[in-house]
């Protein structure tokens, strides 16, 4: 099996270029496709759709997988991706009611760094200096936190750690090394693992 990755950014693909060793059997392949954003992502992805949709017959190994952050509003995201995948002709595993599939729509909630909040032990294995206690009253799923890049952004202030550059990109190299699947804590990163399962 070869999978594709449609990706809203950088970080993303990052952080999968790490994870999905951990994530998927060895024998099956992928590549990353980021994107410049949503905006991006949504402008290009009905051109990919036909792409896929030729390719399908004669490669019956093919799988999609499109992520992206669902930001404020999870439902509206999820109906935007699951519309264009429909507008294309294509079934997804949420619209194949029992039909085969090849595409999955998958949303990292709030943000991609809630699945780094998600396993704090990462965070403390990639940052030394941050404790404990400097994820005091944050939520045992991160998904309910609204501002996940800010949150995390705190917690390694308070750390003493500051990024040099794109940090999305800088935490994705440094924590996704360490991430363990099974301890975390975000549900958003569960459900794309047992999507993953599912293709």
């Amino acid at each position: 099996m070869h999978i594709e990755f449609l990706l809203e950014e950088p970080s993303a693909e990052a952080a999968l270029n790490l994870l999905l060793p951990k994530l998927l059997p060895p024998s099956v392949t992928w590549s990353c496709h980021p994107h410049r954003g949503k905006t991006d992502l949504f402008q290009r992805l009905p051109g990919r759709l036909k792409t896929y949709t030729r390719q399908f017959p004669h490669q019956p190994d093919l799988r999609v997988v499109i992520l992206m952050d669902a930001d404020t509003d999870c439902r509206r995201r999820k109906t935007e991706l699951e519309q264009v995948v429909a507008e294309a002709g294509l079934l997804t595993k949420t619209t194949a009611a029992g039909q085969p599939f090849r595409i999955i729509t998958r949303l990292a909630v709030q943000e991609l760094e809630a699945w780094f909040l998600g396993d704090r032990a990462a965070i403390q294995a990639a940052y030394p200096r941050v404790r404990s206690q400097h994820f005091s009253g944050l939520p045992h799923d991160p998904d309910t936190i609204a501002d996940t890049w800010e949150t995390l952004w705190r917690v390694l202030q308070q750390g003493k750690y500051y990024p040099t550059g794109k940090a999305k990109v800088e935490w994705a190299e440094t924590i996704t090394p360490y991430l363990e699947p099974e301890r975390n804590t975000s549900a958003s990163f569960q459900y794309l693992r047992q999507g993953l399962g599912l293709l």
